[in-house]
């Protein structure tokens, strides 16, 4: 080829990535949202983690989300080594307008870091400090008033300010009840 001679050159996309629920059925409020069942569809679609290794080595090791074994009541997993900048989205349905208690189990060995949720882009919460309950596995629930309207919504946890160690904390599980 000479600096003269014309190139084609063919981009081809990959696949198109699509959020879907878990389960494949958005979350009902009410119902217990484990921190681990995050929406499928890929990073940058469904959650956004800042590397690509599942450093607890648990439950979803196809996902660069950080999940571990959880020794809270009623057992199963947690998403631990959340840090500033992450998040993870659910799909959930609010059937009736108006306003919900929003409960999340946290944990953190040292004062933790700050955290917001978002409904349909929208952060409905504020800062939320995650405290000091004494270990990574010493879990305590903190809560907000959230008014919502009614639909088929997706929630994002987003991971604003780290803590102590360089975490913002540790999520077992959220929860959605009426106020």
């Amino acid at each position: 080829l000479s600096a003269f001679d014309e190139v084609t050159v063919v981009v081809t996309a990959g696949p198109v990535q699509t959020q879907t629920p878990f389960s494949g059925t958005p979350f009902a409020v009410g119902a217990t949202i484990q921190a681990e069942q995050f929406d499928n569809g890929g990073t940058g679609v469904a959650f956004f983690d800042s590397d690509s290794t599942n450093n607890g080595g648990k439950y979803r090791t196809d996902t660069g989300v950080d999940i571990e074994n959880t020794t809270d009541s009623g057992g199963g997993f947690n998403v631990a080594y959340a840090v500033a900048g992450e998040w993870l989205e659910y799909t959930i349905n609010v059937v009736t307008a108006g306003n919900y208690v929003l409960s999340s189990r946290v944990a953190h060995a040292s004062n933790g870091g700050t955290f917001h949720v978002e409904f349909n882009g929208t952060n409905k919460t504020g800062a939320i400090a995650i405290p000091n309950t004494g270990g990574w596995q010493n879990w305590q629930t903190v809560t907000r008033t959230v008014n919502l309207q009614a639909g088929i919504q997706v929630m994002r946890v987003a991971m604003d300010t780290n803590g102590v160690f360089g975490f913002t904390g540790n999520f077992n599980w959220f929860k959605l009840t009426t106020a």
